[in-house]
């Protein structure tokens, strides 16, 4: 503990030494207890932090009996409450949690009645709508856990309906749609499926690549922005500071640069472009982008679907549909050369993959062509072979970016896809973070599932269910502690996105970005982590959510 203050009181000489005579803070949140990380611990030290044009200003311990509180304009009592560097979510889909929250919401359906009856109640309520979409549906929640077929929506509305799976790795779209797109039960591409029925008709599921067939009104320009402030509202109230958007078009890039230069949105985003060749090439011509708000160098690739629809590639068949190995949305041969001009960019090659097959080849790729110190991202690495999980880290420092809500949502039904001889490579979080020298950065993938970060402190360590099973957890072996938790969710996500300077600690000249609770969350009942309500969210030295104003 010595060294821990001695520590902060080098830190407190640098900060005055720094502001000279005229020091005044812009706002002091002052008697917290403030959060510090020391290799994979975590401690506390009670006193206030001083924030300046949106940056810490200086750090001061408590000495009782002085007034050590530093000058500011205004200050904040927090009265004791813990102070974390602000939650970083380093895999998830902003924008597509706004659509998905002004859309059908699918989420929890326990049958395919229950979808069928949800969109007749938002279609009733929506007669505006020129599109019917929605999201969260997933057959495996259902009995006999079959796809469903499009012919209950028939009548329901002469609109097109597009009803994305929960993992948006398949659709089950209306004959309205189908018939506008013109796909039929001869349609095809690679990398996807048109599921049919015996009569050779489509069922109106698409999956992966094949979803790109359906060509309906696109969402609205008006749509999109409303999305983007609903989903900074939903973050903010649960205590996340900046999001890593896993994709997004330059159209939906520019617009959120616009919305950020106007002032209407103000989270931290760390965005990857959606690829293709002509995204390569027209960022190859305009080059990265940087604000205090926004950051594009990297892009974003799939190399399978997912494993709850059986598009994720193995490199051996599913065990519940044995001649069938997963779906390649890009070829091998796609993927090595867009990794060279990648390379030849210095931009970062961050790719879904989830299969044991597809994380084996782009591992292989990114081992051939990634820079050193690139930080190449492998998104999901869910299920990895153990000799492949050694070609983590090294010089290159290629890191798995993982979601802990993923293994819980995925426990009872992965098996049965995988079987349990392949159930050790799976989810192997602790063994992928050895592997990557204790960098792993965390999210959730929302709208996949919930916003809430502190779901994914709880999937991390507890490896349970919301509802609380399995009673003794699930492949104990690979929880990681709430320290390294914690840490996943801010250095180690800052970190992954080159930011580690600027965000993921409190320190001195970081940004002021905060997660405030009444409680300490490493020591509080496991049980309680999951409904633990934030108290602030502070972004850019502002408070920007509190639970006492909000609410």
């Amino acid at each position: 503990m010595k060294a821990h203050l001695y520590a902060f009181f080098a830190l407190l000489l640098v900060s005055i030494a720094g502001c000279g005579p005229a020091f005044l803070a812009d706002v002091t949140l002052m008697n917290a207890h403030i959060a510090q990380f020391e290799g994979d611990s975590l401690y506390y030290v009670y006193g206030h932090v001083a924030v300046r044009d949106g940056k810490i200003l200086s750090i001061v311990p408590y000495r009782e009996g002085e007034n050590d509180v530093p000058s500011a304009e205004d200050s904040v009592d927090l009265q004791g409450a813990y102070l974390y560097p602000g939650f970083i979510d380093a895999h998830a889909h902003f924008l597509g949690q706004g659509l998905a929250m002004n859309s059908v919401n699918l989420w929890g359906a326990k049958s395919w009645e229950e979808c069928v009856s949800r969109v007749e109640v938002f279609i009733a309520e929506h007669p505006e709508k020129e599109v019917i979409r929605g999201r969260g549906w997933d057959q495996n929640d259902w009995p006999g856990a079959q796809y469903p077929s499009n012919e209950a929506l028939v009548g329901l509305s002469n609109k097109p309906i597009v009803l994305s799976r929960i993992d948006g790795h398949a659709v089950v779209a209306n004959n309205v749609a189908l018939e506008l797109s013109y796909i039929d039960g001869t349609s095809h591409i690679e990398g996807g499926e048109v599921l049919l029925r015996p009569d050779g008709q489509p069922t109106g599921v698409l999956i992966d690549n094949a979803e790109g067939l359906l060509n309906v009104a696109q969402v609205s320009e008006p749509e999109r922005i409303q999305a983007l402030l609903d989903a900074q509202a939903r973050c903010y109230s649960l205590g996340l500071t900046s999001v890593h958007d896993a994709g997004l078009a330059t159209e939906d890039i520019d617009l959120i640069d616009r919305l950020q230069q106007e002032g209407r949105l103000t989270i931290p985003l760390y965005v990857m472009v959606s690829e293709s060749p002509e995204a390569i090439q027209l960022w190859k011509t305009r080059g990265p982008l940087k604000t205090n708000l926004l950051e594009v160098h990297s892009f974003k690739f799939y190399s399978d679907g997912a494993l709850g629809s059986r598009g994720a590639l193995l490199r051996q068949p599913y065990q519940d549909r044995h001649d069938h190995y997963g779906l390649p949305i890009r070829t091998y041969d796609y993927m090595q050369n867009a990794a060279g001009e990648v390379a030849l960019m210095g931009w970062q090659m961050n790719t879904h993959a989830i299969g044991d097959s597809a994380n084996h080849s782009m591992l292989k790729i990114y081992r051939r062509h990634a820079p050193a110190a690139g930080r190449w991202r492998i998104e999901h690495a869910q299920i990895v072979s153990a000799e492949d999980r050694n070609l983590f880290g090294g010089p290159q420092e290629i890191l798995p970016s993982v979601q802990p809500s993923h293994a819980t949502s995925d426990m009872d039904w992965a098996v049965e896809r995988l079987g349990a001889q392949r159930m050790p490579n799976a989810y192997a979080y602790a063994e992928l973070r050895k592997a990557a020298g204790g960098v792993l950065p965390l999210g959730t993938d929302f709208p996949v599932e919930e916003v809430n970060p502190l779901y994914t402190l709880y999937a991390a360590t507890a490896r349970k269910a919301l509802d609380g099973h399995p009673a003794s957890g699930f492949q104990m072996e690979n929880a990681l502690s709430r320290a390294q938790a914690l840490k996943g969710m801010t250095h180690d996500a800052a970190y992954a996105a080159f930011q580690e300077e600027e965000l993921g600690a409190i320190k001195f000249g970081y940004w002021a970005n905060f997660t405030i609770f009444t409680k300490d969350l490493m020591d509080c009942p496991m049980e309680d982590i999951p409904t633990m309500p934030v108290q602030q969210t502070w972004v850019h030295g502002v408070s920007v959510y509190s639970s006492t104003t909000n609410n």
